[in-house]
C-alpha cells in the first residue's frame, strides 16, 4: 500500500490505545470474508448501504482548501472503487441544478445491536478477542476505508470524543508524520483490508447478481438506493452465505448457520432484549433452522 498524503500541512500526530474500552461502544463492521471467523462471536447481519460521490472534483463540497479537497476527493474515489460491490451513475438535484454523481453499493457485515451499549466481545474494559480482532478494530483510529488525506482530522475527532482516554502525548508512538501515515500496525491493517476486499470481489459480484434477480429475498440495488436517505438496509446472513458457498467464497455455510443458531439461542436466554430485537432474532432463528432442515433433508 502506498503512503498517500495525510494533509498538505504535513501534520504530526501521536497516538496510543490505553485499552480503556470506551470506543468499544458498538460491535465492529466486518468485511464479508471476515464473517466466517466471527459467526460464533456475533449475531451477524448482511448490511447494504449506498455511498455517493460527485463525478467531478468541481462538485465535491468539503469546505477544505483546494489541494486538500483534491487529495480527499481522489482518495475517497479510489477507496470506494476498491471496496464497493458495484456502482452506477445518478443525477442529484443540488442548488437548482442536476449534478452528476456516482452511487456505490457497499456490502458488509454488521453484528446485530443488542442494546447493551458495548461490543459483545468486550469483557469489562478488555476485548476478549483482541488477538484476532476484526480489521476495522485493528485500524482504529485511522480506518482503512477513509482516505489518508483525512487522517489527521479523523484522528483529532476520534481522540476528542468525550470519555475516550487515548494517549496523544509526545511519548506515544508517532502515527502521522511528514504528511503520511507512518504507524506500521495501521499500515498493515490497511493492506490486509485491501487484500480482503480483493478476495471478496467475486463474492460481492455474485451477491449483486442475486440482488438484481431477487434470489434469497434480498432487496435490489435500487431498493437499497431508495432507502439510502434513511440509512442502511440489513438482512440475515442466509443469502450471503448461500451465495458465498455456491461460488466457493466460503466452504461450510451450513456450519455457520448452525453456529448462529446456537449463538442466537444463548443470546435470547441471557440478554434482556427490546421487543424489536427479540423479534428479529426469533425470525433469524426460524429462517436458519428451516434452511438447515432443508439442506439436511
Amino acid at each position: 500500500m502506498d503512503r498517500r498524503t495525510a494533509g498538505v500541512d504535513a501534520p504530526e500526530r501521536h497516538f496510543a490505545c490505553t485499552r480503556c474500552g470506551a470506543c468499544c461502544n458498538r460491535a465492529p463492521e466486518l468485511e464479508l470474508g471476515e464473517s466466517a471467523a466471527f459467526a460464533e462471536t456475533f449475531v451477524l447481519r448482511l448490511m447494504m448501504r449506498i455511498y455517493s460521490l460527485p463525478r467531478a472534483l468541481s462538485d465535491f463540497v468539503s469546505g477544505l482548501p483546494r489541494e486538500e479537497a483534491s487529495a480527499e476527493f481522489y482518495g475517497t474515489k479510489r477507496l470506494l472503487g476498491q471496496f464497493a460491490a458495484t456502482s452506477w451513475p445518478a443525477k442529484v438535484k443540488r442548488d437548482g441544478r442536476a449534478v452528476d454523481y456516482v452511487q456505490y453499493l457497499s456490502l458488509s457485515v454488521l453484528p446485530l445491536d443488542l442494546g447493551a451499549g458495548s461490543c459483545a466481545a468486550l469483557e469489562g474494559d478488555t476485548c476478549s478477542i483482541y488477538a484476532r480482532r476484526p480489521l476495522s478494530c485493528r485500524s482504529v483510529p485511522l480506518h482503512y476505508s477513509r482516505p489518508a488525506a483525512a487522517a489527521a482530522r479523523d484522528l483529532d475527532a476520534f481522540t476528542a470524543t468525550p470519555g475516550y482516554r487515548c494517549d496523544t502525548g509526545p511519548q506515544a508512538p508517532l502515527v502521522i508524520a511528514g504528511g503520511s501515515i507512518t504507524d506500521a500496525p495501521t499500515l498493515a491493517a490497511h493492506a490486509d483490508a485491501h487484500d480482503q476486499a480483493e478476495a471478496d470481489r467475486r463474492w460481492k459480484s455474485a451477491l449483486v447478481k442475486a440482488m438484481k434477480t431477487g434470489e434469497h429475498g434480498l432487496p435490489s440495488p435500487r431498493e437499497v438506493e431508495a432507502q439510502a436517505a434513511s440509512g442502511a438496509l440489513t438482512a440475515s446472513m442466509l443469502g450471503a452465505w448461500r451465495v458465498g458457498g455456491n461460488n466457493g467464497a466460503i466452504a461450510r455455510a451450513q456450519l455457520l448457520l448452525e453456529a448462529q443458531c446456537e449463538l442466537i439461542e444463548q443470546t435470547m436466554q441471557r440478554v434482556e432484549l427490546d421487543r424489536d430485537t427479540a423479534a428479529t432474532l426469533m425470525a433469524m432463528l426460524r429462517e436458519y433452522r428451516k434452511a438447515a432442515q432443508t439442506r439436511s433433508g
